[in-house]
């Protein structure tokens, strides 16, 4: 496999911190631009930054935002309703008039004139709150999230078509800052940057969702409480910092202060260290600056810990909102949560979603990384669309968890068949009336006897698990759409040899393949964790994409486990025979009563979707299932109806 061999360290740097003195390390990346063996003459770093959403003034609520738009920031994006983006500097917000701050009626003629309009989520559809304030005479719509958890996926409606100004959501939080200086008579003035900078002279700024975050947003208490901790449980300080200004920068330096905050307590510091860089010239656009993986320090309670970046140089910036960035992170008692999780709603955020371009059923999941054993997996989370309004009742989906060792010739990071084993299942029916899209749905997870959660799965000690929802092939799954674990991935690939992948990785060229992801991006989407490849070029990966494609799906275990695991037996009883197979294998199914509806669908041991098929009204049979076109390997039939099932595991041979 090939890992950054293009790119090249420029400086090695001395990083002071409390938990003493560790090399760290800055580097110009410029394999951006290149794939594998083959290079391009195109600069992507403008790529990569992609869509910036500022707050200039007041300072007091300055910085880059977290905002989801129509069309995802992208300007030759068609399929999607909504101005395409356009680059405001300064520009001044206007809250609608008092009663009617959510933009469901129309306003006064020349109300928001050469402003951004601001209204709030809620009431009537977003492209109707556009279109009110395009009328208007607004030059740009943003709208605030009225819920928690971040800005979430704008549908067009009926009248979102006509809407050609550029439109935006934001969180509660950031929206509630906002209307809170707008409502005492404050002037607010916001920046929406398309690629680059502005034209100040002193502009360094971070690379948006360009920071290294921790392995995971909450992790049990249980997992953080040994001396030494593994290394997928380590942190890297690090991030992408651009110089967005006109002039070279000196004496650049990347401050990383980590703290913790006792559920109940006050905020402690644990650890700091920083980075620094003699040169930066504007000619470069953009460097990496990391640090040395260390240990977070151990607590002996839940609560948040703070990781706070911090930007500065000889210069006084001439924008400072985007200098320091501070990520979150929580010990929790029993949740695993690789996103966001809102713990107001208690679920995963979800803020974007997609599918393949496939109709077929896709599994796509997130993998964790369990210390300490002992525990069984309980219940897990997630999110699915199927557009507006309810879901259709009747239809089921099933939930995976695969437990991985990295066993092949070479332990090489990537999930390949034989790898992958199934140790547990849930099922989710849904009724056509109360389930709904964009819903959180919580599924109760049993062993591959039982998905009925009365057999329990025990997680092993220094395992890796792969938990991933099988998802209509229609549907799309909720992503978090805005943490993005590329630069970790890439700080502990290429400053310390240690490969550990994040999320999803999109394995094709970046610019010069047939899938060539700038003429073709729905190519990015592979619905497996790893792709299991001979190869993999990781630094092809873009930022922006990449940020988007880590699934919502979040656990939670409990450490009140049965004496004997096991106890019931299978609601049916299923043979595969012959096994192992060449050509077909047949299923003989033998159940206590009738069902209305078995499933009997097919994956292999890369956590991949092969095969579904619906029988009706069943109580034994045999199912014959051809395996001709099978490659080799180890596969699994899984038997389901309502909220049962069991699964075989069977192997094909050539």
């Amino acid at each position: 496999m090939r890992y950054f061999y293009s790119l090249r360290n420029l400086v090695v740097a001395a990083c002071v911190g409390m938990a003493g003195v560790a090399n760290a390390q800055t580097s110009h990346p410029l394999s951006f631009g290149q794939t594998g063996t083959s290079a391009s003459s195109n600069n992507f770093y403008k790529d990569y930054v992609g869509l910036r959403f500022q707050v200039t003034y007041p300072l007091s609520i300055a910085g880059d935002k977290a905002f989801t738009t129509t069309n995802d920031g992208d300007t030759t994006n068609t399929a999607n309703w909504g101005g395409r983006p356009r680059t405001f500097v300064d520009s001044p917000v206007k809250f609608g008039p008092v009663g009617d701050t959510a933009g469901c009626t129309p306003y006064p003629a020349g109300y928001f004139a050469g402003k951004i309009a601001i209204v709030w989520r809620g009431s009537c559809e977003f492209g109707a709150k556009a279109v009110a304030c395009q009328n208007a005479g607004a030059v740009a719509c943003v709208i605030v999230n009225n819920a928690s958890g971040g800005p979430v996926g704008m549908a067009a409606g009926a009248v979102g078509a006509t809407d050609t100004i550029p439109t935006y959501m934001i969180s509660l939080a950031d929206g509630q800052d906002i209307t809170s200086v707008l409502n005492t008579g404050g002037t607010v003035k916001m920046t929406i940057v398309l690629n680059w900078g502005v034209g100040n002279h002193n502009d360094l700024g971070f690379v948006p969702s360009g920071y290294s975050i921790s392995a995971n947003y909450a992790m049990p208490l249980a997992q953080l409480m040994a001396s030494s901790h593994p290394v997928a449980y380590k942190n890297i300080n690090g991030a992408y910092v651009a110089n967005f200004g006109t002039h070279d920068a000196t004496n650049v330096k990347l401050r990383s202060d980590l703290s913790f905050t006792p559920t109940g307590g006050s905020s402690t510091a644990l650890y700091s260290d920083s980075v620094s860089l003699g040169s930066f010239p504007t000619a470069d656009s953009i460097y990496t600056f990391f640090g040395q993986p260390y240990n977070v320090p151990t607590v002996t309670g839940t609560g948040k810990f703070d990781l706070k970046y911090t930007i500065s140089s000889d210069s006084a910036d001439n924008y400072v909102g985007d200098n320091t960035y501070t990520h979150s992170f929580y010990a929790t008692d029993s949740l695993y949560s690789k996103g966001r999780y809102d713990f107001v709603k208690n679920a995963p955020v979800s803020t974007y979603y997609t599918r393949p371009s496939s109709t077929d059923p896709y599994i796509w999941g997130v993998p964790y990384y369990i210390a300490n054993g002992g525990t069984v997996i309980k219940k897990v989370k997630f999110s699915v669309s199927n557009g507006p309004g309810a879901l259709p009742g009747g239809q089921q989906m099933s939930v995976y968890v695969f437990k991985w060792a990295d066993t092949g010739a070479t332990a090489d990071s990537l999930m390949e068949n034989s790898e992958l084993e199934l140790v547990g299942l849930g099922i989710k029916n849904f009724d056509g009336v109360s389930d709904s899209s964009f819903q959180t749905f919580t599924v109760n997870i049993g062993d591959t006897t039982n998905a009925d959660s009365v057999n329990q799965v025990f997680l092993d000690a220094n395992s890796w698990y792969l938990i991933a929802p099988e998802v209509p092939g229609s549907w799309a799954m909720g992503l978090d759409g805005v943490v993005n674990g590329y630069p970790r991935t890439y700080g502990m690939m290429h400053f310390h040899n240690t490969p550990e992948w994040y999320n999803p990785i999109w394995f094709g060229d970046r610019s010069l393949s047939t899938t060539n992801q700038v003429n073709n991006p729905a190519s990015i989407l592979r619905p497996i964790a790893f792709p299991g490849v001979a190869s993999l070029d990781v630094d092809s990966v873009v930022y922006s994409s990449q940020k988007h494609l880590l699934p919502a799906v979040a656990f939670t275990t409990s450490t009140h486990v049965s004496a004997v695991n096991n106890t019931k037996a299978s609601f049916a009883n299923v043979n595969v025979f012959p096994n192992p197979a060449t050509d077909n294998i047949s299923v003989s199914v033998s159940l206590d009563a009738p069902v209305n509806q078995l499933t009997y669908t097919v994956i292999n041991n890369r956590g991949q979707f092969v095969s579904k098929e619906i029988h009706q009204n069943v109580q034994s049979e045999v199912y014959n299932f051809n395996t001709s076109n099978l490659p080799s390997g180890n596969y699994y039939i899984v038997v389901s109806s309502g909220t049962k099932a069991t699964s075989k595991k069977f192997t094909v041979i050539r």
